[in-house]
């Protein structure tokens, strides 16, 4: 109607019951917007606020042939009764100096010494009155194949090899790969009775092919087959808010680190410190970095997660220059002070000079187990060059610095105690 006349009142009361609606429909509307945006608010302020769960890595317990001396690999071996006696201290360290860690799943490898390791764990912790963690398996996680190594004498080989380059490139190096072994290997991998041990070990995880097992393997091979489980499985229960024991082996949980931990070079990676039964805890931040460090921890170069237990204060204490390795003349203070508590008349037989003169090199032939001691110009002669690294950069293969790290300062520490090797090699230097 012209604006200067009102509607009849019948056709303003025919209007009004749909204005109502429409009033309502539009509130629905706005309401229901509201609320979406209030409910993504809510979940990623919820995100943001979870504190991720801590990752605990832990390598299994001496095997019968970490205790021989021998390539282990894929080659399912049993603990021994002191590796055993390892997973318990392992345990025990995470219920005192972790003891707000509880831990809510277990992950580990289908050989028997790393689910053995891990079900030593969960019983002490059952024991103390903890919820026990499901343990899940899965083949991701296996030690790195070795090859036709696998089985062989480690002193031994090195020793003897006719090609001692490419000994050290296969073992030192991230690329070097071994030869791999042939169907007639004492210790072949893809034999039936081994490929239906592995997969009985394995029946919940992911499903195992013939073709997933290897026949040799690179730490850069590791890298790639545990990166999946990592970015799928690991690192998302883990920014859940889970707190995630893996159970592992010395290569399987240095691949793992190379996911978690970016800033490791593939020159440190094959010889990072991961001694049998030390828990090794890795703190993240919302966004899946690394979180470092948290005072009051002990931590070994380049490795941004802290050790527990008191070994990791002693290494340092010796470690004068940080770099993560004990050199000669670091060694040389080692053997100083074991000289010392030896000679307990005082009458000093040895002399200071032999000592200097014999002390570091003697100690670093005893603990320098992965050969990395030769001179800077045996590497010249043995022709290492670049190759390439894990993001597809150039890298230096093996390099050797006459250095000691903390995985061969422990086994060789492990050895003294059980009077293997120090306090003989001591005494032979008083010529």
């Amino acid at each position: 109607p012209p604006l200067s006349e009102s509607p009849p009142a019948s056709a303003r009361a025919a209007r009004q019951p749909v204005r109502h609606r429409q009033c309502f429909i539009l509130m629905g509307a706005v309401r229901s917007r509201s609320l979406l945006i209030l409910a993504q608010l809510a979940a990623s302020t919820a995100a943001a606020l979870t504190t991720p769960g801590r990752l605990v890595l832990l390598r299994h317990g001496e095997s019968a042939w970490n205790a021989a001396g021998r390539f282990t690999g894929w080659e399912d071996v049993p603990l021994t009764p002191r590796g055993e006696e390892e997973a318990r201290t392992a345990a025990e360290l995470l219920l005192t100096e972790a003891g707000d860690v509880r831990i809510d799943t277990v992950y580990t490898s289908v050989l028997g010494r790393a689910l053995r390791t891990a079900g030593l764990c969960v019983e002490a912790l059952r024991r103390n009155g903890r919820p026990p963690p499901p343990i899940l398996p899965t083949w991701r996680l296996n030690e790195r194949h070795y090859g036709m190594l696998q089985g062989l004498d480690k002193r031994d080989t090195l020793e003897k090899w006719p090609d001692p380059a490419a000994l050290r490139e296969w073992r030192l190096s991230f690329a070097g790969r071994p030869p791999p072994m042939a169907a007639d290997h004492p210790f072949y991998s893809r034999s039936p009775e081994r490929l239906a041990a592995l997969r009985a070990a394995n029946a919940d995880g992911e499903p195992l092919r013939d073709e997933d097992v290897p026949l040799t393997e690179s730490i850069a091979d590791c890298v790639s087959r545990v990166r999946p489980f990592w970015e799928n499985e690991l690192l998302p229960a883990l920014l859940d808010g889970s707190n995630c024991l893996v159970v592992g082996h010395a290569n399987g949980l240095r691949a793992l680190v190379a996911c978690v931990q970016q800033n490791v070079d593939d020159e440190s990676l094959p010889s990072l410190g991961l001694p049998n039964g030390l828990p090794l805890i890795y703190e993240l931040e919302p966004d899946g970095s690394v979180r470092y460090p948290s005072e009051g921890r002990c931590y070994v170069p380049p490795l941004q997660a802290y050790y527990l237990g008191d070994a990791c204060l002693v290494f340092n204490a010796l470690d004068q220059d940080r770099s993560g390795a004990l050199s000669r003349d670091e060694l040389l203070d080692v053997c100083r002070a074991s000289f010392d508590s030896i000679d307990g008349d005082g009458d000093g037989q040895v002399a200071a000079e032999e000592l200097a003169a014999a002390c570091g090199d003697e100690l670093l032939r005893d603990a320098d187990t992965n050969g990395d001691g030769s001179s800077s110009r045996e590497h010249a002669a043995a022709g290492y060059g670049p190759s390439q690294g894990r993001l597809g950069a150039p890298h230096r293969t093996y390099v050797p610095r006459r250095l000691v790290n903390f995985l061969e300062y422990m086994a060789w520490w492990n050895r003294q105690k059980r009077g293997a090797a120090g306090t003989a090699s001591l005494k032979s230097f008083d010529q």
